[in-house]
């Protein structure tokens, strides 16, 4: 996991300082955002500053939709796909679809092991993913 930056952290305090009262409403507030309880804004990871900083700044969170696309020939992205329907990570209006934003969203997280959009993954890269997801399923349905 890259680590925030001197520059990220100087970014979300400005922007923070103007929105909480204080340090505690602050990081309660970014914590419930990322959805990990946070000690210090340096506990961010560089991806989550940036979606922070973007949302701050836009008031849009980022579409994580780019990292979940896939190439319907490729077997492995099919097993991807297979195993995303497992988990129910699936379009809410159209759930025979998966829900790419979702996806992206999960291989840019810390729990992913291979940080990389689906397409531009190797081989052995999407077997470790498909590995990961394997052993969510199998926690899920236990």
């Amino acid at each position: 996991m890259a680590t925030i930056t001197q520059r990220q952290i100087s970014q979300l305090q400005t922007i923070c300082s103007g929105k909480f009262s204080n340090r505690e409403e602050r990081l309660e507030a970014l914590s419930e955002m990322v959805g990990t309880e946070l000690t210090s804004v340096k506990d961010l990871s560089r991806l989550q500053a940036d979606e922070l900083i973007y949302f701050f700044n836009t008031g849009k969170s980022l579409d994580h939709t780019a990292w979940g696309l896939f190439d319907i020939r490729n077997s492995q992205h099919k097993a991807v796909l297979s195993l995303c329907h497992s988990l129910g990570w699936v379009q809410e209006e159209k759930p025979e679809f998966v829900d790419l934003h979702r996806l992206g969203g999960f291989l840019k997280s810390d729990k992913c092991p291979v940080n990389s959009p689906l397409k531009e993954m190797s081989p052995a890269q999407c077997s470790k993913l498909i590995f990961v997801l394997q052993k969510i399923v199998q926690s899920k349905f236990k």
